[in-house]
C-alpha cells in the first residue's frame, strides 16, 4: 500500500507539478524604468519613457544613454535580459524591443514614485503646459516655448525638439501633460533648478510614427 501510495505522489507531481515550483510572475517594466548594457561603461544606462506596440511585439522608448549601436542587449533589474535595440540612435532616444516576456510585463504607465498612467499622445502646443517627470524631483512644470528646434553638437546634429521653460533634472524620465503622453528628454538645456530655465525633448509622436508603434496605455 505504501509504495502504491508514493508512485501516485510521483504520478500527481509530473502531471500538475509540485506546490513551489510554479514560474515567477513577470515584473512590470515601462517608463521610469532603467536599463543598462552589462558590456559598456559604467555609465552606459538609460530611463525608459514610454512602452508602445506593434500589435505584435512590444517596446520600450528610452533616453539614448545605454547603448550606441542597434542589436545592443540590454538589461534591467537583477541583470535580467530585456531586449535589444533596434534604432533611435541618432535622435537622441533608443527603440528597445522587449524579448524577455517571460520575465517583463510592459506597462502603460510611468513609474516617478507615483504612478502615472498614460491614455495617448495628443500634442500639446506652444503655450501650453507640459510637465516633467523625474526620479529626482517628482513632477516639474512649465510651458511649452517653442517646437522644432535644431541643437548642434561636435558630434553631430538634432532637430525637431520641442523646446520647454522646465529646467532640466537628473535621472529625467518623460514630458507629459496630464496624462498625454509628449516626449523623450533630450540632454542639454539651461538654469538653476529653482527658476524656471531651459530643457528639450524628442516629440514622441515622431518616434511612434517612425517605427509604426502606439502607446501602451494603462
Amino acid at each position: 500500500m505504501r509504495r502504491l501510495i508514493a508512485t501516485l505522489t510521483v504520478l500527481v507531481a509530473c502531471l500538475f507539478g509540485l506546490p513551489g515550483t510554479a514560474a515567477a510572475a513577470p515584473v512590470p517594466i515601462g517608463g521610469g524604468s532603467v536599463l543598462f548594457n552589462p558590456l559598456g561603461p559604467a555609465a552606459a544606462r538609460c530611463t525608459v519613457a514610454f512602452a508602445a506596440t506593434d500589435g505584435g511585439r512590444e517596446y520600450l522608448i528610452a533616453g539614448n544613454g545605454c547603448g550606441t549601436a542597434t542589436s545592443t542587449m540590454l538589461y534591467s533589474g537583477d541583470n535580467v535580459l530585456v531586449g535589444s535595440i533596434v534604432g533611435g540612435l541618432d535622435g537622441g532616444y533608443v527603440v528597445v524591443a522587449v524579448r524577455n516576456t517571460d520575465a517583463w510585463d510592459v506597462v502603460g504607465w510611468i513609474d516617478a514614485g507615483s504612478r502615472y498612467p498614460i491614455a495617448g499622445a495628443k500634442e500639446t502646443p506652444v503655450g501650453g503646459r507640459v510637465c516633467l517627470l523625474s526620479h529626482s524631483a517628482g513632477i516639474t512644470c512649465g510651458t511649452v516655448t517653442a517646437k522644432n528646434v535644431t541643437i548642434s553638437f561636435p558630434e553631430g546634429t538634432v532637430s525637431g525638439l520641442t523646446q520647454t521653460n522646465i529646467c532640466p533634472q537628473q535621472r529625467s524620465i518623460a514630458y507629459v501633460t496630464g496624462n498625454q503622453a509628449q516626449g523623450v528628454p533630450f540632454g542639454g538645456g539651461s538654469g538653476i533648478c529653482t527658476t524656471p530655465g531651459t530643457s528639450y525633448f524628442y516629440p514622441v509622436n515622431r518616434i511612434l510614427s517612425a517605427y509604426g508603434l502606439t502607446l501602451v496605455t494603462g
